[in-house]
């Protein structure tokens, strides 16, 4: 199924976000907090080529809270907006079944 566009938009933005700030990390030597940044996004874009609404909520539901739980609000802050985008589409998508 082919992912609906404005979710695929969200979801590329998430990769960016994470892949700029992985950069960063690599340059500042933190390799601990790259394989985190990057555990968060790796699936993404399986997720936009080959899009289920299950996938998008075992993204919402476990990846995203397990990079939740193992960051600090400053190092969520630039996903949040984006989530805050997403959220309404996974409700759509799940029919409204969030843990968060």
């Amino acid at each position: 199924m082919s992912c609906p566009p404005e979710i695929a938009a969200i979801l590329l933005e998430i990769v960016k976000t994470g892949l700029l700030r992985i950069r960063q990390l690599g340059w500042n030597h933190d390799p601990d907090r790259c394989a985190i940044e990057a555990e968060h996004v790796h699936n993404l874009p399986d997720l936009v080529k080959e899009y289920s609404p299950d996938l998008l909520q075992f993204y919402w539901e476990t990846e995203r809270m397990s990079f939740i739980d193992q960051s600090t609000p400053a190092e969520r802050a630039n996903f949040e907006p984006l989530w805050d985008q997403l959220r309404p589409h996974v409700e759509r998508s799940t029919d409204g079944l969030l843990t968060q």
